[in-house]
């Protein structure tokens, strides 16, 4: 259940430290992963339109342009033709469909994947996905699933190890990571559900998993980040730290900020402020507030605010107005920054 930053005016918990760096520029925002469709593209899809690819994309613009009037800082390809985190890799040689699992303790499912043969082909696949010609002119961010959450879930009949299928699987995404790179991509986020959802087991693979994401960022000249969501990873944020990304991420529904605040942290922090699977609209002054006096704690080198994962699991009027929450609630913060409010 989500426990709010706020509650009746009044801030929860506290920390006696201020923080001992200051913020490197201004907090910003973006809102990625896979969107709900809109009536008229579930009607479209479930009557197989015939001209289909342009319905996509012009449910594509209208996500973009909501981001846009948020006022976001980085924009996303809303993902809306991707029918899970993991189907467009069914395009990689060496991969089959399997059958259809349930997405951890949500109503959605997802494809599992079968690797049958060693890894190839891949390089493009994102990149032929996401519609970046219709964010040509803005800052852009994009989201992958982490290789820990992408092995997790889908299923390995070729690689003779463990550590050769993670492997194989951090090199597929640090070629498309590249890619993204290359066409301007500024941010790549990673989700990692897997890693926070059971992080004992989890823990036991940690070595294995810093390996495979200095794999993924190897030669990468975006921001790479790992964002944790539907568990609490606080009580092994002191080893994450040492991954070697860009940036690290948390759910607030999960993981609370009172419990990072007595870190050094070098790293860009990306903070889900905004609930993506209740209704519940946040109160943007509430919420502003609450997060200011968390800043003031906390010792990250840049924060962005984002949701709290994937706003698919909303209905599509719901999520259009949890977008406009966020670029609020990053609006005021940085007024509040700017010494405009008090």
């Amino acid at each position: 259940m989500y426990e709010p930053l706020v509650k009746d005016g009044m801030v929860k918990g506290g920390g006696k430290g201020k923080r001992r760096t200051p913020l490197d520029g201004r907090i910003e925002s973006y809102a990625v992963g896979i969107y709900p469709r809109s009536q008229l593209l579930v009607t479209a899809t479930r009557k197989n339109h015939p001209n289909l690819a342009e319905v996509f994309r012009k449910g594509k613009q209208s996500w973009i342009n909501t981001q846009r009037r948020a006022g976001l800082t980085y924009i996303a390809d809303p993902m809306i033709d991707w029918d899970d985190i993991f189907r467009p890799f069914a395009k990689v040689k060496g991969i089959s469909l399997g059958p259809l699992n349930r997405f951890f303790e949500t109503n959605t499912f997802y494809r599992r994947l079968i690797v049958h043969d060693a890894l190839d082909g891949y390089g493009s696949i994102a990149k032929s996905m996401l519609a970046l010609d219709l964010i040509k002119g803005d800052r852009k961010v994009a989201s992958l699933p982490d290789p820990y959450t992408f092995t997790m879930l889908n299923e390995n009949r070729y690689y003779k190890s463990y550590e050769d299928y993670l492997f194989a699987v951090a090199d597929m995404l640090n070629a498309e990571a590249k890619t993204l790179a290359k066409e301007g991509v500024e941010i790549i986020q990673f989700n990692a559900p897997s890693i926070a959802y059971e992080v004992d087991k989890a823990k036991d693979k940690l070595e294995l998993i810093k390996d495979a994401m200095a794999r993924v960022k190897k030669g990468v000249s975006s921001k790479v980040y790992l964002y944790f969501y539907f568990g609490n990873i606080a009580g092994i944020f002191d080893e994450l730290l040492d991954i070697k990304v860009d940036g690290l991420g948390i759910d607030t529904s999960s993981t609370k900020l009172l419990s990072l605040i007595d870190y050094s942290i070098d790293k860009d922090m990306v903070i889900g402020i905004v609930d993506a699977m209740n209704t519940k609209m946040e109160e943007v002054k509430s919420m502003a507030s609450a997060l200011n006096f968390m800043f003031e704690r906390l010792d990250a080198k840049h924060i962005i605010l984002t949701t709290s994962n994937s706003l698919e699991y909303l209905p599509y009027k719901f999520a259009v107005k949890k977008v406009s929450v966020l670029g609020n609630i990053t609006k005021l913060l940085n007024a509040k920054q700017d010494g405009l409010i008090l």
